[in-house]
C-alpha cells in the first residue's frame, strides 16, 4: 500500500462460459460450502507466505525468536490491518450476500 491508499481488488469481466458446478442439493449448503473452499484457499495461501517470509527472515537473522509475538502494530498499521480484513471478508463471505 502506496501513499496512503487503499487498492481495490480488480474483477474479472463477465465471460459467458458453462454453469458454475453445484455439489450441494441445498442452496443454503452451497454457499457454506463456498465459504469453506474460499477461507481453505485464503489460509492455504497465507500459510504458505507465512513460512517463506519466517524462514527468509530467520536465515538472515533479522528476525529475532519472539520478535513476532512482541509486535504490536502502529496506528497505521492498524488501520491497514482492519482495511485488509475487511477486504479478506468480503471475499471469504461475499458468497453469502451474492458479492
Amino acid at each position: 500500500m502506496e501513499g496512503g491508499l487503499v487498492s481495490t481488488p480488480l474483477r474479472a469481466p463477465a465471460v459467458a462460459g458453462p454453469p458454475r458446478p453445484t455439489f450441494l442439493a441445498d442452496a443454503t449448503h452451497e454457499q457454506l460450502w463456498n465459504v469453506v473452499v474460499a477461507l481453505s484457499t485464503e489460509l492455504a495461501a497465507t500459510r504458505g507466505r507465512l513460512d517463506a517470509l519466517e524462514r527468509v527472515l530467520a536465515e538472515r537473522g533479522s528476525l529475532p525468536p519472539g520478535a513476532i509475538e512482541a509486535w504490536q502494530p502502529s496506528t497505521a498499521a492498524g488501520v491497514e490491518r482492519v482495511h485488509d480484513l475487511q477486504d479478506y471478508t468480503r471475499r471469504v463471505f461475499g458468497t453469502l450476500s451474492g458479492d
